[in-house]
């Protein structure tokens, strides 16, 4: 599984765990994000750090700031595997 694919696995679980099954009903309305939602399984047609910035903006705009504060803390463990010119600048500041 690529870096962006474990990032948009781990942002969607950590929302599940606190909103439930809206999580992967927004995620499944982000362009270009196609989420199997039996395994969990992440692909992508397009630019993969838009992708996981606008799925990100997608919690935000339900749930508010708090949402993004969310998706940094779900993929801490990962930051450290990416360069940063790879990653939504939402998630690194």
């Amino acid at each position: 599984m690529d870096i962006y694919a474990q990032i948009a696995e781990k942002i969607i679980r950590e929302q599940e765990a606190i909103i439930g099954p809206v999580a992967l009903e927004q995620a499944q309305k982000v362009p270009g994000l196609t989420v199997d939602a039996q395994v969990h399984e992440i692909s992508f047609n397009g630019d993969k750090k838009e992708i996981i910035e606008q799925l990100v903006r997608k919690y935000e705009a339900l749930f508010g700031r708090t949402s993004i504060e969310v998706c940094k803390e779900a993929v801490r463990d990962i930051l450290p595997k990416a360069s940063k010119d790879q990653l939504p600048q939402l998630l690194l500041h």
